[in-house]
């Protein structure tokens, strides 16, 4: 049986009780010996509010001075999107920086993990960034190279937080007091971006009444996740109890975020059109493309057509890819995409910022999460549009989703053989499957509609229309992920049913959250 690591598709992820802390050293060693090879001098290093998290960030710097590397190290709790701003923050002076957050997002309490990004605030995963991101991490980690004291390493210790609101702000178009009109509901699910995301809320005006706002990597009312079913059902309680017009969640770390109001929460392809129109009419003179075609923003498997409609009415066609937060951003820089989300609650948002010299080839363009930027966004689309909540749920009435449901089997062969029973039951039924991009990349899963058409003109939709995503997950044993939509209750049932008997009934499968 081979050696296990820590390292997963798109970050390192593992339960406090996997590995010792020899392993998680040698996971740090092998991480900065990657980056000497890309030329790294500098890396950053912060850590979110959770369990677990602040030994292995000490872990991780300590490791990094015994490299020779200059630590640039954020000891508070922040969020990720912060922990993305303090690598471009440092690498305004040290071009070459790295840049390490200790998390494990919205999972439980008793995970850990760290997400990565290069040279410049570029995330990498397995078979994602330069010389294959992880996957070499994964190489040198199993290698038989050992790691001498280099002389020279040295530690900073840093907090970031008013520049990274300003940065934020401005990048979002809301200035000082300009949203002095709107209340919300902030619930930060005791993760650690509550309080930076409050504090920009209150800079621009925003009355904000919070709950679960201090970090407690216990937490105590759950996994940090604000999709979980019921997650937010107090939030949107106090919405309607203390005259709200709008709901907004964090999850542990806060790069992922759900929107909503007292009538309940927004999916996250809806939640994005006003974002993107925003985003369309603010930076339309800077994110045009060169030949005059549409803007691109990307979509995972499980965004509705009936978003993605409104989506292309804004002047964006919508390009599907696959689930995964490093190669989500990854794709974004190569392609040129303007901003992407998945319904997992990511938005993704691409950022120019000039260097010092000032010239066009000398800009740097970062691609990732700042849930800053996209809940000033949201909020800003509402102050314009005084009615654009009942638009957006006058959309979503006309949607009925499955949401996303999980089996899980006692081995990967069994849920391998589940996944392809479902897959041949929509098959049979002349479904179109999709497994890779149009230009080759793999979904890792397969995407299941009818009737539905995406191209240059717009998105298409047919009478008796579904779409959907079948998936194994990532980060869990045996785990088989379903999730479908359609305009009709009656299909809908129909459709969760038949993947229901199919997982439950022919293969065993157990349901979890």
């Amino acid at each position: 049986m081979a050696a296990r690591d820590p390292i997963k598709v798109y970050d390192a992820r593992w339960e406090l009780h996997e590995f010792e802390d020899d392993a998680i050293v040698r996971l740090f060693e092998a991480t900065y010996a990657y980056g000497r090879r890309l030329g790294v001098d500098t890396v950053t290093l912060a850590r979110d509010g959770r369990l677990g998290a602040a030994h292995v960030l000490e872990l991780a710097a300590d490791t990094a001075v015994r490299m020779g590397l200059r630590v640039y190290l954020c000891p508070e709790p922040i969020g990720t999107p912060q922990g993305y701003y303090l690598a471009l923050h440092v690498s305004r002076e040290h071009p070459a920086t790295m840049g390490l957050m200790i998390t494990a997002s919205h999972n439980p309490r008793q995970y850990i993990g760290v997400k990565f990004t290069v040279p410049t605030v570029q995330a990498i995963g397995e078979h994602c960034g330069p010389m294959g991101g992880l996957s070499a991490v994964r190489e040198i980690y199993h290698s038989s190279e050992m790691f001498e004291r280099v002389p020279g390493g040295s530690v900073r210790i840093v907090n970031v937080a008013r520049e990274y609101v300003e940065f934020s702000m401005t990048q979002a178009g809301i200035r000082p007091g300009e949203l002095s009109g709107i209340s919300v509901v902030l619930d930060g699910c005791h993760g650690s971006a509550g309080p930076e995301v409050m504090t920009a809320l209150q800079r621009a005006g925003v009355r904000v009444e919070a709950m679960r706002l201090v970090p407690d990597g216990r937490f105590p009312t759950g996994s940090p996740n604000p999709t979980s079913r019921g997650k937010m059902q107090r939030a949107v309680a106090m919405a309607a109890e203390r005259n709200c017009l709008a709901v907004i969640g964090l999850d542990g770390d806060g790069d992922r975020v759900v929107f909503g109001d007292r009538r309940g929460i927004l999916s996250a392809g809806f939640a994005a059109v006003p974002i993107l129109r925003t985003c369309v009419r603010e930076h339309a003179a800077s994110l045009a493309t060169a030949d005059g075609s549409p803007l691109t923003a990307l979509y995972d498997p499980k965004v509705n057509p009936l978003a993605l409609r409104e989506w292309g009415k804004l002047y964006i066609r919508p390009v599907l890819f696959r689930n995964g937060h490093s190669q989500i951003k990854d794709y974004m820089r190569r392609t040129g995409a303007v901003a992407a989300a998945e319904e997992s609650g990511h938005y993704y948002h691409r950022f120019v910022e000039a260097t010092p010299e000032a010239r066009a080839d000398c800009n740097r363009v970062v691609c990732c999460e700042n849930s800053i930027v996209t809940v000033l966004l949201f909020l800003g689309a509402l102050e314009a549009q005084p009615g654009l909540l009942d638009e957006l749920w006058s959309m979503q009435s006309a949607v009925r989703t499955t949401g996303e449901f999980n089996y899980q089997f006692p081995d990967d062969d069994t849920r391998d053989r589940a996944l392809k029973a479902v897959v041949r039951h929509f098959a049979d039924q002349d479904a179109t499957l999709v497994t890779a991009t149009p230009d080759g990349v793999d979904l890792q899963g397969t995407v299941v509609s009818r009737g539905v058409r995406i191209d240059d003109a717009g998105v298409h939709l047919a009478s008796g229309w579904y779409s959907g995503s079948l998936r194994v997950a990532t980060n869990e044993k045996g785990v088989v992920r379903s999730y479908f939509s359609c305009a009709d209750a009656d299909q809908i049932e129909r459709i969760e049913s038949d993947i229901r008997r199919i997982l439950e009934k022919e293969y065993s499968g157990v349901t979890i959250d």
